[in-house]
């Protein structure tokens, strides 16, 4: 036994003098005391007892990548319930699952696994990540196991020295295989790119394809879109080289070539994913300004490209808004060009792109810009100089709104995140109440098959009430009913007071039913001043969707199509924008320069209409964007009506730069700006602005990149002679990461000392994301990287001989673990060890049962009275033992007893000669022989004192000694 706090024991010092100071009415309540005393100081010196036992924590680092079998979801589930049915009582078993990053499913526990529900990625093998995951699960100190079912193919970080740090811990990794089969793979090994290349420079691309037995192959090579090389050759079993040629055209100045190999899939191909690859190439030089406009001629551009400035133009509908396009120029300048034309994660990878990479933005006004062109709450609007938010001193008249929301079954859908779509198109009716004051009015309709009052319309008084019962709406199943959302939402609307009426109707594209009289009812609203926009949830060419554009064309209202819910709230508010004030001033306003204008293009002199058009006087303009100035933007133009409002605004946005021109550049609303002979020198000084850059590194550094097993390796070479280092702090490299279609991630990694010349960072990449990265060190500006990306997914490459055995053996080299078949017996393989228990609960239970019979005793006196018939009985047994062993011949002819009862014999009559006189007190013996003595008197008819043997003092002592046992039990003492 261990004592935890031994100093409580000095306590028995104090605890024996105060028994000697202040006695106890009797010792049997004295010894009850010290009973329970001496536990009580026991258990507060917190005893431990160590018991041996085999019981601990396993831990199922389990791989949920790419990699495994199609069937490796119900293969794991299994292993996982045969580990638990050989559970101990005192075992424990934990889950973490490990892909793109590891996450604990279950922490260590008794009961039943329920399945796995994180989402860890399957394009990676972060198995080091996982492995320590489940290091964090054991206690330090207490037997445990980690039980690793996985093919041992990792990426990333080595997971060999998590193993180390296991051994360090006793803890052994046991693992149990599980992989596809890779003997009939055919697969593109490496797909081999130079990172850049300069205009007009010729370069070779070498492809290595494996073939598991001689076969002729189809091969297509694409750069985009363009097929440059299509064939078959024939490959002997193993590897070949596979090259290609391409060059740089010499006119283009900057671009990323993206190329894609796809060699034919054989049937019963194990990963016919890695039968495709791809690389990119960029072109170094001075990268254009990309200009994104619908207008035809573009005048814009032309002006650009007449101040000399390199430019490339393009049409919305052309791009793709990926990483790859975005590194290919200096800058992105979109004229006149609507939100949804760029989407959400465009708009998503362009803000980031500007913030994180150092890009630069210019936005010029129009119908399709800010506010009215969806940019309000949108991911762009965080980055530019100016706000879009709705003052009330701006509004027009009072506005009655009524919101019409679809809560058929297609809305309970999941959105990812936990989220529903009907989540959302409640976020979506929420933003629109909170655009609105006091003097409006608001109602919302819910619609299924009937309609569905759940804020009749009233003034917008109490926000928080409305807001949480339009947050409650839940889908309800069936299909939205067009007619009767109409009926019963433009009843509603009738009621208002509001001289401006309006209808936002929310419906599924794809189930839009029963649309009945709707013609004749949209045509009802619009004669009484109604106008309808419709938000259609899905695409332009769903089933439904011409329904859904006819009612916001009969309706006076705009129509807007999107599938991803995301979009949602953007749209609402976009929509009441419109509605709800002047977001775009369409008359002819003088503009009046500010004194940031010189600092950005040079120009001065006067302004007005009357100046004319002498060197530095800037136009008026036929129509602006109404927007204001944010907190530490400068503006460099102001119109000069009532706004006082920035028609020109920039500022440095992380570290990009976004500069905004409200008005609009080539369009009926341009006004005299169209005409302005300074207008290409102005728009050529903002656009130079947003795109300059100095990205050159110290002279004697480079900067290089290069793929190295599925990792990004960025390395800075130092010039050898320098004396001392260009930087104060270790420079940073800054990654922005994407998948196709989906909005970028930001990581930084900080560059570590590899050698005496050389810093690095190692960045793992994922699947078929593209990785962008700047190097920036203190006091210089960021350079800028070529986009990486890997041939594939590094789950998918091929399987070599031995590839997994390596790491599976290693890992339980270093870890002392063993390749688990018997999954039960894994937890007869845990030491056993010494178990800490706790004995101070069971000595305050004895001290507790201690004090609780004192306190019977000294309230009944039960136990003395137990103590003094057991007292009585006892000497009754002594008296009749002894006259039983007295009678030795009655019942034993051996000398033995004979010598025994003659010595009882003499010894009686010994003692009758002092009869007179006191006896002494009886022992056991001398009152059991007595005992006896009276009783054989009494057989034989005698008086007591005359039988033979027995002395009358005998008798005597034997009834002193019961009536004294007697007196006992009668007072309980």
């Amino acid at each position: 036994m261990i004592f935890l706090q031994p100093a409580w024991f000095l306590l028995a010092l104090p605890l024996a003098a105060s028994f000697i100071i202040w006695r106890l009415p009797s010792r049997l309540i004295t010894v009850l005391r010290i009973a329970a005393l001496i536990p009580l100081l026991v258990a507060m010196a917190s005893p431990i007892v160590l018991i041996p036992r085999q019981a601990g924590t396993v831990i199922a680092v389990v791989d949920r990548s790419r990699s495994l079998p199609q069937d490796h979801d119900h293969v794991e589930r299994e292993i996982i319930d045969l580990v638990q049915k050989s559970m101990g009582t005192n075992d424990r078993l934990g889950v973490v699952a490990f892909g793109e990053r590891a996450a604990i499913e279950r922490p260590p526990d008794s009961g039943r696994f329920s399945g796995f529900l994180q989402e860890v990625g399957g394009e990676a093998s972060n198995m080091a990540d996982g492995i320590d995951r489940a290091l964090s699960l054991i206690p330090r100190g207490a037997p445990g196991r980690i039980l690793l079912v996985s093919d041992c193919r990792w990426t990333g970080r080595d997971p060999s020295g998590e193993a180390f740090r296991a051994a360090a811990r006793g803890v052994p990794i046991d693992v149990r295989t599980l992989e596809r089969p890779g003997a009939d793979d055919q697969a593109i090994e490496a797909f081999d790119a130079p990172v850049v290349v300069t205009p007009g420079e010729a370069f070779l691309l070498t492809a290595w394809i494996r073939v598991p037995v001689g076969r002729d192959v189809s091969y297509t090579l694409s750069r985009g879109s363009t097929v440059i090389s299509r064939g078959h050759h024939e490959f002997p079993p193993g590897v070949s080289r596979l090259p290609f040629r391409d060059m740089a055209d010499p006119k283009l100045e900057s671009g990323v070539f993206d190329y894609r190999l796809e060699i034919d899939i054989p049937a019963g191909d194990p990963r016919p994913e890695n039968n495709v690859a791809r690389a990119l190439t960029a072109v170094r030089g001075p990268r254009p300004l990309l200009v994104v406009s619908e207008s035809p001629g573009n005048r814009f551009a032309e002006a650009l490209r007449g101040a000399g400035l390199r430019v490339r133009l393009a049409k919305p509908s052309e791009m793709t808004w990926s990483l790859e396009e975005l590194a290919a120029c200096s800058a992105v300048l979109l004229e006149n060009v609507p939100a949804e034309a760029i989407g959400m994660s465009g708009m998503n990878t362009l803000a980031a792109w500007v913030r994180e990479l150092g890009g630069g933005l210019m936005i010029t006004g129009g119908k399709n810009s800010y506010a009215l062109g969806g940019y309000f709450r949108s991911p762009l609007e965080g980055i530019l100089p100016v706000s879009m938010e709705l003052r009330s001193e701006h509004r027009k008249l009072a506005l009655a709104i009524v919101v019409v929301m679809d809560r058929s079954g297609s809305m309970a859908i999941d959105a990812g995140n936990g989220r529903r779509k009907m989540d959302l198109a409640n976020l979506a009716a929420a933003e629109v109440l909170n655009m609105l004051g006091p003097l409006d009015e608001f109602g919302v309709v819910a619609v299924d098959s009937a309609p569905h009052i759940v804020a009749p319309l009233a003034p917008v008084e109490n926000k928080s009430r409305v807001r949480s019962d339009i947050l409650r709406i839940q889908s309800e199943g069936g299909g939205i009913f067009i007619e009767v959302a109409l009926t019963a939402a433009l009843a509603e609307l009738a009621k208002a007071k509001a001289g401006t009426r309006h209808l936002i109707l929310f419906a599924d594209a794809q189930d839009s039913e029963e649309p009945g009289r709707y013609k004749e009812i949209v045509d009802a609203a619009h004669k009484a001043n109604m106008t309808i926009s419709v938000v259609g949830m899905g695409l332009p060419g769903d089933r439904d969707s011409d329904l859904l554009r006819d009612i916001a064309k009969r309706g006076a209202g705009r129509i807007f199509f999107s599938e991803k819910v995301d979009d949602l709230p953007r749209l609402f508010v976009q929509d009441t924008f419109v509605v709800a004030r002047n977001t775009f001033i369409d008359a002819k306003t003088v503009v009046e320069r500010s004194s940031g204008l010189f600092e950005l293009t040079g120009l001065s002199g006067s302004t007005g209409a009357g100046s004319g058009f002498a060197e530095g006087a800037f136009p008026a303009v036929g129509g602006y964007n109404l927007c204001y100035l944010r907190p530490g933007a400068t503006q460099g133009l102001v119109s000069r009506d009532e706004y006082k409002a920035p028609l020109l605004a920039w500022w440095n946005a992380g570290i990009g730069r976004t500069l905004c021109y409200t008005g609009e550049i080539d369009g009926i609303y341009s006004g005299d700006f169209a005409t302005w002979p300074g207008a290409p020198s102005f728009l050529s000084a903002a656009a130079r602005w947003a795109g300059g850059r100095d990205e050159s590194v110290d002279p004697g550094s480079l900067i290089t990149q290069e793929i190295i097993r599925g990792s990004l390796v960025v390395k800075l070479h130092l010039d050898p002679e320098r004396w001392k280092d260009p930087f104060s702090d270790p420079p940073v490299v800054t990654i922005l990461r994407a998948m196709p279609g989906c909005s970028p991630n930001t990581e930084t990694r900080t560059m570590s000392w590899t050698a005496p010349d050389e810093l690095a960072a190692d960045i793992p990449l994922r699947g078929e994301e593209t990785a962008l990265a700047t190097v920036g060190m203190p006091g210089k500006q960021v350079v800028r990287l070529a986009p990486a990306v890997l041939p594939y997914s590094p789950e998918y490459r091929p399987t070599t001989t031995g590839d997994g055995i390596r790491a599976r053996e290693s890992l339980m080299k270093a870890s002392g673990g063993i390749e688990r078949l018997d999954l039960g017996g894994i937890w007869k393989d845990l030491p056993r060890t010494p178990f800490p228990v706790r004995a101070a609960p069971a000595f305050l239970a004895l001290a507790l049962l201690m004090f609780l019979l004192e306190v019977a005793e000294r309230r009944t006196g039960l136990l003395s009275f137990a103590f003094a018939r057991l007292s009585f009985f006892r000497s009754v047994y002594s008296w009749v033992h002894s006259q039983f062993a007295s009678s030795g011949p009655s019942f034993s002819g051996s000398p033995h007893s004979a010598s025994i009862a003659s010595s009882n014999s003499s010894s009686s009559t010994n003692s009758s000669h002092s009869s007179q006189n006191l006896s002494p007190p009886l022992s056991p013996s001398q009152t059991s022989a007595s005992a006896s003595s009276s009783s054989e008197s009494v057989a034989s008819g005698k008086e007591p004192g005359q039988a033979s043997g027995v002395a009358p003092a005998d008798q005597k002592g034997l009834l002193d000694a019961l009536k004294k046992a007697r007196r006992r039990i009668d007072h309980g003492k």
